[in-house]
């Protein structure tokens, strides 16, 4: 199946918010299987970071294609970003 979209979270190792939201945002993508979900660490995974600006964690990007739908800081609270993505999936399939 091809992915739709793209999670990505960038988190920190070290903060405890990301360590204790890891497991939920891996639940997500079992959830919603049309969107590929990567972890990005701001350190290990730097060169894929990039150039993002990271002012919080966790910090999500969710991209169509080279599209980006949403990037920003979020509370680390599963359902925030469950809605976001069924809003986007709904608004996918009205076009």
């Amino acid at each position: 199946m091809k992915k739709e979209f793209r999670v990505a979270c960038l988190c920190a190792l070290w903060c405890d918010s990301c360590v204790e939201y890891r497991p939920g945002f891996e639940a997500l993508a079992r959830e919603f299987p049309q969107a590929e979900f990567v972890w990005l660490d701001t350190e290990d995974d730097a060169e894929e970071v990039g150039d993002l600006e990271v002012e919080n964690f966790p910090t999500i990007q969710v991209k169509r294609g080279e599209e980006v739908l949403f990037y920003g800081v979020m509370l680390p609270k599963h359902e925030h970003l469950s809605r976001l993505l069924k809003e986007l999936i709904r608004r996918e399939k009205s076009l």
